[in-house]
């Protein structure tokens, strides 16, 4: 591969793929792109493992603190007083925006435009994931093709040449087709962006429905792998495969379920003194009390803790203590306004579930499989990149991040890379560049958990989250 620099980008997310399933025989593809570039063995999701938190932190290159989302689904009381809110389907972004200032930081969509350039999302995921991909699409007209987001004017001309778009189904191969042939047959060729986000919510819907490992899931990773193949094959028709970077990646990995959590007695318990208010996120779960205080604080957390299914806490942010029995959350680099009070991760292990797929966890919710929570399976995720000035035929087994995907990406393209993202360039994957020193591991135990830990680059990154030693798993 040249060490001249991409002039575009394509980056596909497969939602929810965990990099253990990759192979010649299930996902031929993708298996063959990472045969001429780079893959990443060792790449991470931010905990909670949900797919906004993670789409906000490989749009901006910055961790939850900076770009002020905690979750999937959290308690923001000056949109919603009465209930936890969703940033899944509803149209509250700009209104999380005005009350709490949050996705504020720069994007890799908002440094390509100020350079002149221009970005194109095709997403069939949630709006809110479509929307943290680029939270000021609107602004600079930026085009975007999803199902509930684009106007009619954005999908008339789509729809006069593939017809309707076709209705949500699980796995959903027949919207997700439509929307590869629009980026590989229209978007390409005639908008010729530089930088195309192609984000395809499968498997993520099938595992969630019918479990991990189920032939119908693996039907929609197989889905997946054909959608990046037209993908791919429309950069080459459109004579733009050969100055792009190609990108594929996951926002989160994916565990099995074999235990419903509930917080029930724990909220009993409390009911008397405080009004605490949940809010679910697949195998995390995030408290918030209605007024705060340290005392408060202790006592939920402590009964919490009791919970069948609970690994561990974390508490201590907005200058809070971190109360005992809990690990601070800034372990996690989270704080900000919309952060909880207390959050709280599943218990996991490594057992396999009903169709031999390792990994499961508790949750707090009715799904065959799920995610959110800090185990090695659900941290753990897919990251490939192939193209102009990455290296080819390699796998690096230097840790690495969601957030570091932004730098590297804007680095690569040779444009400025903002104070914000604080995410390392992953050098390792670059045309003579060498890497610089060595990856440590590590693991920290206290009563309140044990953490383990991967360094490289001045730069940690969180492994797994577990109540007892985690011996090697």
């Amino acid at each position: 591969m040249s060490a001249e620099r991409p002039s575009r980008v394509l980056m596909m997310v497969w939602d929810g793929m965990r990099p253990d399933l990759i192979s010649p025989e299930l996902t031929p593809t993708l298996a063959a792109l990472g045969a001429c570039g780079c893959v990443f063995d060792a790449n991470h999701a931010v905990v909670p493992t949900v797919t906004r938190i993670n789409a906000a932190t490989m749009a901006t290159g910055a961790p939850p603190a900076v770009h002020g989302l905690p979750a999937n689904v959290f308690f923001a009381p000056a949109v919603d007083a009465t209930a936890p809110l969703s940033i899944g389907e509803g149209d509250n972004v700009a209104q999380l925006r005005a009350a709490y200032g949050v996705f504020a930081a720069q994007t890799i969509a908002d440094v390509i435009r100020a350079n002149g350039g221009r970005t194109a999302i095709v997403s069939s995921g949630t709006r809110g994931s479509a929307w943290m991909l680029h939270p000021r699409r609107r602004e600079v007209g930026d085009l975007i093709l999803h199902p509930t987001l684009s106007t009619e004017d954005e999908l008339r001309p789509i729809v006069e040449r593939l017809g309707p778009l076709p209705e949500a189904d699980v796995p959903d191969t027949a919207r997700n087709l439509w929307l590869a042939r629009a980026a590989a047959e229209i978007v390409l060729p005639e908008q010729r962006p530089e930088l195309l986000i192609f984000w395809h919510d499968d498997p993520d819907k099938a595992q969630h429905k019918y479990g991990f490992g189920h032939p119908l899931s693996l039907r929609a990773i197989r889905d997946a792998d054909a959608h990046l193949k037209i993908v791919l094959d429309g950069l080459e028709a459109a004579g733009l495969r050969e100055e792009t970077l190609v990108v594929v990646a996951s926002d989160h990995g994916y565990v099995g379920i074999n235990g419903r959590l509930d917080v029930g007695p724990a909220l009993a318990a409390v009911a008397g003194d405080m009004r605490v208010v949940v809010a679910p996120n697949g195998c995390a779960t995030l408290f918030y009390l209605d007024e705060p205080n340290v005392r408060q604080l202790a006592r939920l957390a402590a009964e919490v803790r009791t919970v069948p299914g609970i690994e561990a806490a974390f508490s201590g942010v907005r200058g809070a203590p971190v109360v005992d029995g809990t690990l601070p959350l800034a372990l996690l680099n989270m704080d900000g306004p919309l952060a909880p009070d207390l959050l709280a991760t599943l218990a996991w292990s490594d057992d396999a579930n009903e169709h031999g797929q390792r990994g499961v966890s508790y949750e707090l919710g009715s799904n065959q499989a799920s995610h959110g929570g800090a185990s090695a399976w659900e941290i753990r995720n897919t990251l490939t990149l192939q193209g102009p000035g990455v290296v080819s035929a390699q796998r690096s087994a230097l840790p690495s991040g969601n957030g570091d995907l932004a730098p590297t990406v804007l680095s690569l393209l040779g444009l400025p890379v903002p104070e914000s993202m604080t995410g390392r360039m992953l050098a390792e994957a670059l045309v003579g560049a060498e890497p610089e020193g060595e990856a440590r591991v590590w693991e920290e135990s206290s009563d309140a958990g044990t953490l383990r830990w991967s360094e490289y680059g001045g730069r940690r990154y969180l492994t797994a989250v577990s109540r007892a030693p985690l011996l090697g798993s």
